[in-house]
């Protein structure tokens, strides 16, 4: 009788599914991924950055976005097919008899997936440092690079990022715009107008006029400065029509208008842009002040009297520098004449000044008028039946009645 074997072999223990992992992307393929460097010109001597250097920042800044996102999303679905290759279970007892799971090893390809997707990640940061520090932003890339090793998504660290101390910082008008009730610019404005700001006073010689810019601390001081026009709401046009109110029609006038300016507000030459840039003065009344400066430069320059209350009223009444010039030289030539008869005549009630003069002038008055005209009578009455050479004394004397004005006023 044959021996039948009894040995029956124990079942071996079912094997646990290999991970499906992801091919490998290959190092060509891993290096297209990173952004590269972009070449950042930033004008020095303005502080300012080029139109190019913007659109560059923004485009760089949201590639590097974009392809950490997709890190992001490589690494969770590499994640999620590691889960779920753990589905087996252990027999009746392991090789190592612990009776228990066996603890999966990782495979290779994942290793090596998640350490490429780490170089990537350093690189991106790399990259997004460089960036931000030519534009004078490495405070805001060491933010972001430390909300991306979070693993904070985009929209939450935009959030967070402007809620940091660096930001408003570097945003500081944005800051007293809110505090002023007004609505925020997003970055690229921002920065427009700071660029704008530096444009237009390289172009009349103020380069230096928010400070120099160089070291850290001059640079965020010089940021600051803007930020206060930035803040109160002045639009690149508008800062450009003041420096040129200031310096155009101030600076550069005859010495008679930057006279009248001192002696009406008492602001001299090396004040004239502070004063104009002021942003708690509006553009409105500074451009009636220059004006008014005008006219009484016109005053001023016919040996005429000039006051800041008679200058700044004719220039609300719309008379310009041009006026104000052709009508002075009118009242120049006549009032000597025409104040003496007002003298001569003086019981009679009939004066005549420069204030009836302006007002006969410039702005028409008809009882201004009507006094020129009473003159020529009074003095015509008295000289009408004296002799021929008394008359003629009295044609000189009123002449000056005569004559018609440039407006054809008389």
């Amino acid at each position: 009788m044959a021996i039948k074997d009894s040995y029956t072999p124990k079942p071996a223990a079912p094997k646990i599914p290999a991970v499906i992992a992801k091919p490998t992307p290959t190092a060509n393929q891993r290096e297209n991924r990173v952004v590269s460097q972009p070449i950042v010109t930033q004008n020095k001597s303005t502080g300012g950055l080029s139109a190019a250097d913007r659109a560059s920042l923004l485009k760089d800044f949201n590639e590097a976005q974009k392809m950490l996102g997709d890190i992001t999303k490589e690494r969770d679905a590499l994640v999620d097919q590691y889960n779920k290759g753990l589905g087996g279970t252990g027999g009746d007892g392991g090789g190592d008899g612990s009776g228990g799971q066996q603890p999966p090893t990782e495979d290779a390809g994942l290793a090596y997936s998640k350490m490429q997707d780490e170089k990537a990640r350093q690189d991106a940061f790399a990259i997004l440092k460089d960036v931000f520090a030519s534009y004078g932003l490495s405070e805001l890339a060491t933010e972001i690079e430390g909300y991306m090793r979070e693993g904070i998504g985009t929209s939450q660290a935009t959030l967070k990022l402007k809620q940091s101390q660096a930001y408003k910082d570097r945003f500081y008008g944005n800051e007293l715009r809110l505090a002023a009730g007004r609505n925020v610019v997003n970055e690229a404005e921002y920065l427009d107008l700071e660029n704008s700001y530096s444009e237009t006073l390289k172009a009349y010689g103020l380069q230096d006029y928010f400070g120099i810019g160089v070291t850290p601390v001059e640079r965020k001081n010089r940021q600051k400065a803007i930020a206060s026009v930035i803040g109160n709401d002045i639009s690149a046009v508008e800062f450009k029509d003041r420096v040129s109110t200031a310096i155009d029609r101030v600076k550069m006038a005859d010495p008679a208008t930057k006279n009248a300016f001192q002696q009406f507000y008492g602001i001299g030459e090396a004040e004239l842009a502070k004063y104009f840039l002021d942003p708690t003065k509006t553009l409105v009344t500074l451009k009636e002040k220059a004006t008014a400066a005008e006219i009484g430069g016109a005053a001023i320059g016919q040996g005429l009297a000039a006051t800041a209350t008679s200058a700044e009223d004719l220039a609300r009444f719309g008379v310009n520098r041009e006026q104000a010039q052709a009508g002075y030289a009118q009242i120049g030539e006549e009032l000597p004449t025409a104040g003496s008869l007002g003298r001569i005549y003086s019981e009679s009630g009939v004066t005549y000044n420069q204030a009836d003069a302006e007002a006969a002038t410039f702005k028409g008055l008809a009882s201004a008028k009507r006094k020129k005209e009473q003159l020529k009578q009074l003095e015509e009455a008295q000289f009408s039946g004296s002799s021929g050479t008394a008359l003629g004394q009295g044609s000189l004397s009123t002449q000056y009645l005569r004559k018609g004005s440039s407006s054809g006023q008389f």
